[in-house]
């Protein structure tokens, strides 16, 4: 993701706030001027829901204006999103080499290690008896520990879209219980940003 562009959900909230005719704040204001794309897309937006209005079967669906509203009541989430990095895998347990003699087969357990610029998070994916997965792991700010802020939080998405979502607990800690087994990804919600994790199946 570059840096210095709006994520598109964010760019969303900005023109669903100018359709209202409210004051966009100056830095979205100052980005729009400077960057080519985001105007292009906001432009782009413009143009499509002019069109979108003369149209009397067209409407957006409830859901999806409600979260763009809610994006726009929440400027941390804002910030959250514009400052979003994803996260390098550094450790995988299905990396090591098998002892002599082992044999190969499903594993119950992987443990993974990922790092972003001030976070690490490990995540152990475990398998269960009715053939589900847990995914739990830690959330760890690298100059002082546990992260014990209460606002944050972790979801649980395939491909991109929302699936449970978890607060961390006074350790950092965070659990999701009888997850079908597949790729999946982690967001998490810090502060000022939002560190994305893709996770892979415990069978790859």
């Amino acid at each position: 993701m570059m840096m210095s562009r709006i994520d598109h959900i964010a760019l969303l909230s900005l023109f669903e706030r100018a359709r209202l005719n409210t004051e966009l704040d100056g830095t979205a204001q100052a980005h729009l001027e400077s960057c080519l794309i985001c105007r292009g897309r906001l432009d782009w937006m413009q143009v499509a829901t002019g069109l979108g209005a003369r149209e009397l079967s067209y409407e957006p669906p409830e859901s999806v204006m409600e979260k763009v509203l809610q994006l726009g009541r929440n400027p941390s989430r804002l910030r959250q999103l514009r400052n979003a990095v994803v996260a390098l895998l550094t450790f995988d347990s299905f990396k090591q080499l098998a002892p002599a003699g082992t044999r190969s087969g499903k594993a119950s357990s992987r443990q993974l290690t990922f790092e972003a610029p001030d976070v690490e998070v490990g995540v152990l994916l475990r398998r269960s008896d009715d053939r589900t997965v847990s995914v739990s792991g830690q959330v760890l700010d690298k100059a002082s520990g546990p992260i014990t802020d209460p606002a944050a939080q972790v979801d649980l998405v395939v491909d991109g879209d929302h699936l449970m979502s978890s607060s961390l607990s006074p350790w950092g800690e965070f659990v999701f219980s009888a997850v079908p087994n597949g790729p999946y990804g982690l967001q998490i919600y810090l502060l000022d940003q939002m560190v994305e994790i893709p996770l892979p199946s415990i069978d790859e």
